[in-house]
C-alpha cells in the first residue's frame, strides 16, 4: 500500500512518534495504577484522588507551555525540552517507595509527555501526504492506548513490585533511547518552516521527506467554530474515557486485582480500536465523527441499564470493552481534526489551548463523582458522551470536512 512507503526520514518520523506516545500511555497509567495500591500499596480516598489527578494538573502546562514554544522555535527543538523532563521522571518514578518522590517524579513525566502532544500532532500532520494524514495521526495515537495496556499488563500479572520496578525502568530507558536515536534525524515541520519565513529550507526538508499531496484547497475553517466543537468533543471523549477507564475501578470497585483488570480491558478496547479506525477515517471526517460519538453513546446507555448486574465482570467488562472501543472511535476524531482545522502559525498553540478544555473539566468531575453512587455516577458519562454527540451533529450540518484537504492556511476569524 502507498501509505506505507517510507525513507529514512519519514521513518524516524513516523518511528519516534510512535515510541513517544507509547511512552506517554506508560507514564499516563501509573497514577491510576498507583490509585489502585498496585505501586505504593493501599491509599485512602484522598490519595486515591490526587494521583489519579495529578496527569490532569499537569499535562495541561505541558500542553500549553509546549504548544506555545512550539510555534515560536519549531517542533522540532521543543522535543530535547521534553524528553529531558520525563527521562528525569520516570528514573525518579521507578525509585519511589513512597507517596512525595512518586509525586514528584509523576509531575515531570507527565510535564514532558503532555508537552510533546501539540508538537507531535502539528509536525505529523505538516509533514505527511493529505492522504496519508489521518491513517497516520490515528494509528501514532493510540500507539497510547498500547502502552498504558502494556504498563497496566504488567502489574495485572507480575505482582512482584521489584520486578514491576526494574522492567518499567529498563524498558522506558530503552524507549527513550531509540526516540533520541531516530529523532536525530527527524524533519523539522516543512509548513512551519514556511510560514516563518524560512522558504528554502522548508523545501529542503520536503524533499527529505518527499511529499507528493499537498491536498486541495477547502473553504478554510473558521477559528471560533472549529476551537469550540473541538473543545466540545474534547471534554465528552476525555472525561468519558478518563472516568470509565482509570476512575471508575478504584472508586467503584475497591479491589486490587479488578482494578488492574478493569483498567487493563479498557486500554485493550481502545487500543484494539485504534487500528480498526484508521483506515474509516479515512474516508471523511463528519461521517465518521457522527456515528463514533452515536454509538458510544448507545453502549454507554447500555452499560447504564445493566447497573443491577455490573458486579458480575463477566458482564460489565465486555460492555466496557465496547465503550472504550468506541472512545478510541472519538478520539481519533479529535487527533485527526484538531491540526486540520487550525492554521499552521498557530496551529500547536492552539492544539495546547483546546487540550485545556478538558484538563480543567476532569478534576472537577473526578472529584464530583467520586462521591456518587454507581448508578448516578454512569448517569454523568451518558451526559457526558450526549453532549458530544450533539456537538457532533452540529458539525456534520454547519462544519467542514477535511478528508484530503490542503492544512497550510492561515486561521480565519468567524464573522457573526
Amino acid at each position: 500500500m502507498e501509505v506505507f512507503y517510507m525513507n529514512k526520514y519519514r521513518t524516524s518520523l513516523l518511528a519516534s512518534t510512535s515510541f513517544a506516545f507509547i511512552f506517554w500511555g506508560i507514564v499516563g497509567t501509573i497514577g491510576p495504577l498507583a490509585a489502585s495500591g498496585s505501586i505504593i500499596g493501599n491509599l485512602n480516598h484522598t490519595g486515591k484522588l490526587i494521583f489519579l489527578l495529578i496527569g490532569s494538573l499537569v499535562v495541561p502546562a505541558g500542553n500549553l507551555s509546549m504548544g506555545i514554544l512550539a510555534d515560536v522555535i519549531g517542533r522540532k527543538k521543543v522535543f530535547l525540552i521534553t524528553m529531558s523532563f520525563y527521562t528525569i521522571g520516570i528514573i525518579v518514578i521507578s525509585l519511589s517507595y513512597n507517596v512525595l518522590p512518586l509525586l514528584l517524579g509523576l509531575i515531570l513525566a507527565e510535564f514532558g509527555v503532555g508537552g510533546e502532544e501539540p508538537s507531535s500532532l502539528s509536525l505529523v500532520a505538516e509533514n505527511t501526504d493529505a492522504n496519508k494524514r489521518p491513517f497516520w495521526l490515528t494509528i501514532l495515537t493510540n500507539m497510547d492506548n498500547i502502552g498504558s495496556a502494556l504498563m497496566a499488563g504488567l502489574f495485572f500479572i507480575v505482582v512482584n513490585n521489584l520486578q514491576d520496578r526494574i522492567v518499567l525502568l529498563i524498558g522506558s530507558l530503552l524507549l527513550i533511547l531509540f526516540i533520541v536515536l531516530l529523532r536525530r534525524v527527524i524533519p523539522e515541520s516543512q509548513m512551519w518552516l514556511k510560514e516563518t519565513g524560512n522558504a528554502d529550507e522548508s523545501q529542503i526538508e520536503r524533499e527529505k521527506i518527499d511529499l507528493k499531496d499537498d491536498g486541495e484547497s477547502i473553504s478554510q475553517p473558521r477559528l471560533i467554530s472549529s476551537f469550540i466543537f473541538l473543545g466540545v468533543i474534547a471534554v465528552s471523549q476525555y472525561l468519558t474515557f478518563g472516568l470509565m477507564a482509570y476512575v471508575l475501578a478504584p472508586i467503584e470497585f475497591p479491589n486490587s486485582s479488578e482494578d488492574d483488570l478493569i483498567i487493563f480491558v479498557a486500554l485493550l478496547g481502545s487500543s484494539v480500536a485504534g487500528f480498526i479506525a484508521a483506515p474509516l477515517i479515512s474516508r471523511g471526517r463528519k461521517n465518521y465523527t457522527l456515528l463514533s460519538f452515536l454509538f458510544g453513546t448507545v453502549t454507554m446507555v447500555a452499560i447504564f441499564i445493566m447497573v443491577p448486574y455490573l458486579t458480575n465482570m463477566l458482564i460489565f467488562l465486555p460492555l466496557l470493552f465496547a465503550n472504550m472501543f468506541m472512545s478510541e472511535f472519538a478520539y481519533a476524531s479529535r487527533s485527526v481534526l484538531e491540526p486540520e482545522l487550525y492554521g499552521t502559525i498557530n496551529r500547536s498553540t492552539l492544539i495546547g489551548l483546546t487540550r485545556l478544555w478538558p484538563m480543567i473539566a476532569y478534576p472537577i468531575f473526578t472529584f464530583y463523582t467520586s462521591t456518587l453512587n454507581l448508578s448516578n455516577f454512569l448517569l454523568i458519562n451518558v451526559i457526558l458522551w450526549a453532549m458530544g454527540l450533539l456537538a457532533s451533529v452540529y458539525w456534520f450540518y454547519f462544519g467542514i470536512e477535511t478528508k484530503n484537504a490542503n492544512i497550510d492556511y492561515k486561521p480565519v476569524i468567524d464573522r457573526y
